[in-house]
């Protein structure tokens, strides 16, 4: 039966009809039902947009096809619902990579859109979910990309931006290189990234907005000057609590990143805003890395190793550059030093927090036993299990997860503060 003809017609059938139209991004069809419903346009319909992916649906409604425009249809709910989040935040959460919707808002509405906070989706985040930017929004959803979930806090940072730099992160990148100059306060932004731990979205921001990154504080402080005063003030209080040497490594480690980006960030920047036609994984690695090493950075075998996150990709696998040299060798075995702190050790995987006593399982691994005791499981399974040992800190579950570290050694990691 056809909607029109249900005899008892709800609200609920009609977005369950615009719904399903969406999904398939049937212009003619969302038009001719919109035509007939003109009031059935509203914010859920320009996120639903954006959910799907409905790109012809979705310019209809921006280019002003429909009854009502999207920058009109935001006008009409804020008076009730301030917190109503603009079309362009709605976009760059759900659409972030159609940096041309996104160039399209920006000269269709006024540009104070990319300056406006809103409690958007909560739904999707938490009830309380914070106050952000549509940038925010952007780079909170490019870490969900497929290729950067492999990675995880804690092993190689050079990786993580030889990831970003991919042609599959770079048409959202372009989307975050259009809102930035429209973004107020981005070195506070970056801040609550150091803060929370939130590597990808800080390397990110980074890649296309190092220079507001860098800008100094009402306090006079730059972003890496306020870490070296906290790192060092946490270093002077002496034994830390669990939650303290979290956030501790945490601020090293985005140091670290910042490190990079202070050296190399206007040759990355300039490679990802050049990159205008698909480049494969392999020729990516080659070309940052080279770009890493101009610069002064030593690169590790961890930091080329790009399998985990193109499994899909044959000339991932057979390029002589990803394959590990011998980790018997001397020169890949990296062992811990004897006076390893506890903020050290959980540079170690960025997974957990190990207790005083646990520290001590870290001395084992120079002894050929607790070296030999490795699971045969992939890395991500490894990481799964390592995670799933935070809360436990009975010995056999360390065991567990000294094993996956010792195993981190025979890649070719190597610890430093």
């Amino acid at each position: 039966m056809d909607i029109l003809e249900r005899p008892f017609f709800h609200d609920k059938y009609l977005y369950d009809e615009i719904e399903k139209i969406i999904e398939c991004d049937d212009k003619e069809r969302f038009l001719s039902l919109i035509s007939k419903f003109p009031d059935s346009v509203c914010m859920r319909v320009v996120e639903d947009c954006a959910f799907f992916h409905a790109r012809k649906c979705l310019l209809a409604i921006i280019e002003g096809e429909v009854s009502i425009s999207a920058l009109e249809i935001y006008a009409k709910f804020v008076p009730h619902f301030p917190e109503t989040p603009t079309p362009l935040a709605v976009v760059a959460r759900f659409f972030h990579e159609a940096y041309d919707i996104i160039e399209l808002l920006l000269k269709r509405g006024p540009v104070e859109h990319a300056k406006i906070k809103g409690y958007a989706f909560q739904s999707v985040f938490y009830d309380d979910a914070p106050c952000a930017y549509p940038l925010d929004h952007l780079l909170t959803s490019l870490s969900d990309e497929s290729h950067l979930y492999p990675w995880a806090p804690g092993t190689s940072l050079n990786k993580l931006i030889i990831l970003l730099c991919q042609w599959e992160t770079n048409a959202s990148l372009k989307s975050a290189r259009l809102l930035a100059p429209h973004t107020d306060g981005i070195n506070v932004i970056a801040w609550t990234y150091v803060r929370d731990g939130r590597l990808v979205s800080l390397a990110a921001l980074l890649l296309v907005a190092r220079e507001k990154v860098f800008v100094p504080f009402d306090s006079g402080l730059t972003i890496r000057q306020r870490i070296v005063e906290i790192v060092d003030a946490l270093h002077r209080e002496g034994d830390l609590d669990h939650e303290a040497v979290k956030y501790q490594s945490m601020l090293v480690e985005a140091r670290e990143l910042l490190d990079i980006f202070e050296r190399a960030g206007d040759a990355l920047s300039l490679y990802c805003s050049s990159m205008h036609e698909y480049v494969p994984p392999h020729k990516v690695l080659i070309d940052v890395a080279n770009l890493l090493k101009k610069t002064g950075h030593t690169l590790r075998p961890m930091d080329l190793d790009l399998r985990d996150c193109f499994r899909k990709c044959p000339e991932v696998k057979k390029a002589s550059l990803f394959k590990l040299s011998d980790p018997e060798s001397p020169s890949n075995k990296y062992l811990l030093p004897p006076s390893l702190t506890r903020a050290q050790s959980f540079c170690a995987t960025g997974r957990s927090y190990p207790s005083v006593g646990d520290c001590q399982l870290f001395h084992k691994l120079k002894s050929g036993p607790m070296l030999n005791f490795l699971p045969s499981a992939s890395v991500p399974r490894l990481l799964r299990t390592a995670a799933s040992q935070v809360e436990d800190t009975v010995l056999g579950n360390s065991q567990k997860h000294f094993a996956y570290i010792a195993f981190l050694f025979k890649r070719g990691i190597k610890f430093s503060i």
